[in-house]
């Protein structure tokens, strides 16, 4: 994308560890993420770029992911464009995190939406490497209708040949996928056993 965007505090959504989030400012249905972090970094973007074109190459549905759109140059550098998890009513859709800390759905339909993203993950061996909870929202597409949808954390931490191994080895992929659930189910359990201390 040749266009250039100005990116203000207005525009501001989140902080990440490596990377800002803000809303586009031309299109509110989308994100661009922008590298923050000075020297040294994991190539977020890039490495999110190849795994969401990997994706779309072999023909696996968003249901439960944030599209990556391209590339797009603003006045803070290179950025990212995603599409935005909106709910139905076009408000910001909320992280999994804050509803499990607010208790905004029963634990049966939490459960629900959990086996859900499950059975996603695994049937098109998607891979979810940082299961931190609020790299997961809450989507009410429709009303008191949810999905959950991983907005972050997708295809590896760094590029590199082990990146390369998970696009390339179906088993070693499938071994990742299995070790990453495991520890997205604890974080899932651990945030609920808090609520009921």
């Amino acid at each position: 994308m040749n266009e250039k965007v100005i990116l203000s505090n207005k525009y501001f959504l989140a902080k990440g560890g490596e990377r800002d989030c803000y809303i586009h400012p031309n299109d509110n249905s989308k994100v661009i993420k922008i590298v923050h972090r000075k020297g040294k970094h994991n190539n977020q973007n890039e490495l999110e770029y190849i795994y969401n074109k990997f994706l779309l190459n072999n023909s696996i549905p968003f249901t439960h992911l944030s599209k990556c759109i391209g590339f797009i140059n603003t006045n803070l550098g290179q950025g990212l464009i995603f599409d935005r998890v909106l709910d139905y009513n076009n408000k910001q859709s909320s992280s999994f995190k804050d509803f499990l800390q607010n208790e905004l759905l029963s634990n049966e339909e939490e459960n629900r939406l959990v086996e859900e993203l499950k059975e996603y993950i695994f049937t098109y061996n998607i891979l979810f490497i940082d299961v931190d909870l609020s790299n997961v929202f809450c989507c009410e597409y429709k009303k008191n209708n949810y999905r959950l949808v991983i907005i972050d954390g997708l295809g590896a931490r760094r590029t590199g040949w082990r990146f390369n191994l998970y696009l390339k080895s179906r088993s070693f992929t499938k071994y990742k996928i299995k070790k990453q659930w495991k520890k997205f189910f604890k974080n899932f359990q651990n945030a609920k056993s808090k609520i009921y201390e």
